[in-house]
C-alpha cells in the first residue's frame, strides 16, 4: 500500500427514501457499510445469523445518532426458507435500492494445505463462501429495484494464491466469476451487479484486538463508496468489476487479474 495520504475523495451520497439491505451487516466490513448508508439517510436492514451481534450493532448505530433508520433481521443464506424470508423483507420494506452481500466463513479447520482438507471441511467452506452467495443472489435479485444495485464484497484471495486457506480462496474466485457472469447475463436489463474486491480493511474488531495499520482501508470508506454506488453518483456506478485495495488510490475499475 502506498501510504496514509488519501488522494481520492468520495462525493457524499444522498440516500433518503432509499432501502438498503446489508447481508452480514454485523460483520466488520458490513458494519462500515451500515454506518455509511445510515449517514446518507437510508433505511437500512442489517441481517446476520446472531441476534446478540445484531443487537450490539443496533446499539452502536443508535449511539452514533445517524439520520437514517436501522432495522435488524435474522437471515441465514443456507436455510430452505431463504427465498420466502427475502420476499418477506420486500413486502415489509418495498423494492430494495441496494443489496450488499458481505459474507465469508473461515470454517473451523484452521490453516491447512489444500489437499489436506477432508470432504466435510471442503463442503463447509464451499457452502459458507460460495453456495451462500449463489443463494443470496438468486433470492435478492427479483426484489431489487430495476435501478438498484447488487454488490458483492470480496477479497484479494479472489485473484491471488492463498496458501493454507484454499477453500476460502477458491470460493472467492468463484463468487467473483459468478458476480461478473450475472452482470453479463443481465446486460444492463434490471439492477446493476457489482463485484468489489477489497484489500486489507481496518475494522472495529481488528482495532479492538490491537491489530491495526493506518495504511489499511477504513470500513467506512468502503461504506461511503458503496453508498455512492447505490445512489448512482459514483463514477464507477456502472462498472461491474471494481477494486479498492489501496487506501491512497481509492476505488478503481478492474479489468481482470491484478
Amino acid at each position: 500500500m502506498s501510504g496514509t495520504t488519501d488522494t481520492w475523495t468520495t462525493r457524499a451520497a444522498e440516500l433518503t427514501g432509499r432501502n438498503v439491505v446489508v447481508v452480514g451487516g454485523s460483520g466488520g466490513v458490513g458494519e462500515g457499510v451500515v454506518r455509511s448508508a445510515l449517514a446518507a439517510g437510508a433505511t437500512v436492514v442489517a441481517t446476520g445469523r446472531d441476534d446478540a451481534r445484531l443487537a450490539a450493532l443496533a446499539q452502536r448505530m443508535a449511539d452514533a445518532g445517524l439520520p437514517g433508520t436501522l432495522h435488524t433481521r435474522l437471515l441465514d443464506a443456507m436455510t430452505p426458507g431463504l427465498d420466502e424470508d427475502v420476499r418477506s423483507l420486500a413486502r415489509e420494506f418495498g423494492a430494495l435500492d441496494g443489496v450488499v452481500v458481505s459474507v465469508a466463513s473461515w470454517g473451523d479447520q484452521g490453516r491447512k494445505p489444500a489437499l489436506a482438507l477432508d470432504d466435510d471441511e471442503w463442503q463447509r467452506l464451499l457452502d459458507g463462501n460460495l453456495t451462500s452467495v449463489f443463494r443470496l443472489f438468486r433470492a435478492f435479485l427479483p426484489v431489487t429495484a430495476p435501478g438498484g444495485v447488487l454488490v458483492q464484497l470480496n477479497g484479494m484471495s479472489a485473484d491471488i494464491p492463498f496458501p493454507g486457506s484454499a477453500g476460502v480462496a477458491l470460493s472467492a474466485a468463484a463468487t467473483k466469476s459468478l458476480t461478473l457472469t450475472l452482470a453479463a447475463e443481465l446486460g444492463g436489463r434490471g439492477p446493476r451487479v457489482v463485484q468489489l474486491v477489497l484489500g486489507v480493511v481496518r475494522t472495529r474488531a481488528r482495532q479492538q484486538a490491537g491489530i491495526d495499520d493506518v495504511r489499511w482501508i477504513d470500513a467506512t470508506q468502503i461504506g461511503d463508496h458503496v453508498a455512492g454506488l447505490v445512489a448512482g453518483t459514483s463514477a464507477l456506478a456502472h462498472t461491474p468489476l471494481q477494486y479498492f485495495t489501496d487506501r491512497a488510490e481509492g476505488p478503481i475499475a478492474g479489468r481482470g487479474l491484478r
